[in-house]
């Protein structure tokens, strides 16, 4: 999926030579969704995987599944999620 890259550490919108950069943006949208919580993108309630509420405690068990399905209504789809030991390994 091509779209508008931003810079992983600030945020910014990614600029060379006067111009916006474009790119493929399926790992910020990875990224975004992970870290979101559900509710914060008003327009998609139900986006969110939530990750800092699992940081300190127990994964939910459908966890992997939910977000599966939340990077497939993104447009991203994924052919592998492994989540073991606090190392989340994605491939798309």
């Amino acid at each position: 999926m091509t779209g508008i890259l931003t810079d992983s550490e600030t945020g910014d919108l990614m600029i060379n030579g006067g111009s916006l950069v474009l790119g493929d943006v399926a790992g910020q949208i990875v990224e975004h969704v992970l870290i979101a919580n559900r509710g914060e993108y008003k327009e998609f309630p139900l986006i969110g995987g939530e990750i800092d509420k699992m940081r300190n405690g127990n994964p939910d068990t459908f966890w992997r599944g939910q977000f599966k399905d939340m990077l497939s209504a993104c447009g991203v789809n994924i052919t592998r999620l492994d989540a073991d030991n606090g190392n989340i390994n994605i491939e798309w």
